[in-house]
């Protein structure tokens, strides 16, 4: 049986979320980047890229890049808009990258992670980012900010995009929050799941500690604000590989 991840990111991804574009990318990393003291023509490496947006911007800006992500229709959407660029895109599952010691950085963005129930699972993200990365090497780790999901959380929206009528639910227990997307396109319906476990600040410093990175930086939002428990949206870890 396929997990959640497989299912999901596919076509109708891509359809309902191309609003998740090279220009949101940019305001995404612009402010982050300048914690990270990266050079023209240095490696990086962006772990679990999706439709490749994120590693466009970073190359654009003279890095060279390694995309990599389970979904091949993702995948494929990468290769086609990426066209001049110095982006290598390559399939595989986030648990087990066979890249060693090659980059200068690493990313893993828009909460790439917590895709699995079990804790060790989840912590190979880290592992891995780790064994990508030369000795010195920086880390940008992006990821939900729990607190801020429960206060906010939107129980059920609906919405039109592409002719297609979608439907989200949400809904949250003390480990995970749960989406569950429905759309109904003409005659026929489509449902697909997402579940991502949640990790408060304490827990992911101890993981990222266990797996030889120091944080130098929190942040609680893109434009590099200060993180604050309660209300900051999100869980930005700038960290260096000791």
């Amino acid at each position: 049986m396929k997990s959640w991840f497989e299912e999901h990111f596919q076509e109708d991804y891509l359809r309902i979320y191309d609003h998740r574009d090279e220009e949101k990318a940019a305001n995404e990393l612009t402010h982050i980047m300048k914690y990270l003291p990266l050079e023209r023509g240095m490696k990086a490496i962006d772990l679990c890229c999706g439709n490749g947006r994120h590693a466009r911007w970073l190359a654009r800006k003279g890095l060279h890049v390694t995309g990599i992500d389970l979904s091949p229709a993702l995948l494929k959407k990468a290769i086609d808009l990426t066209s001049g660029l110095p982006v290598h895109y390559q399939r595989a599952d986030i648990r087990d990258v066979p890249l060693l010691q090659e980059f200068d950085a690493a990313f893993n963005l828009f909460t790439s992670f917590g895709y699995f129930s079990d804790d060790a699972e989840n912590e190979l993200v880290f592992t891995r980012a780790a064994e990508a990365l030369k000795s010195g090497g920086w880390f940008c780790f992006d990821y939900l900010n729990p607190a801020y999901v429960k206060n906010t959380l939107v129980p059920k929206d609906e919405s039109m995009k592409d002719g297609l009528h979608v439907i989200q639910e949400r809904e949250i227990s003390p480990e995970f929050v749960f989406k569950r997307i429905t759309i109904k396109e003409d005659d026929t319906k489509r449902e697909y799941q997402e579940s991502v476990k949640l990790y408060e600040q304490a827990a992911l410093k101890k993981m990222l500690e266990r797996n030889d990175f120091n944080v130098l930086h929190l942040f609680g939002d893109y434009d590099a604000s200060s993180y604050h428990s309660e209300n900051s949206p999100r869980q930005i870890f700038i960290c260096q590989k000791n």
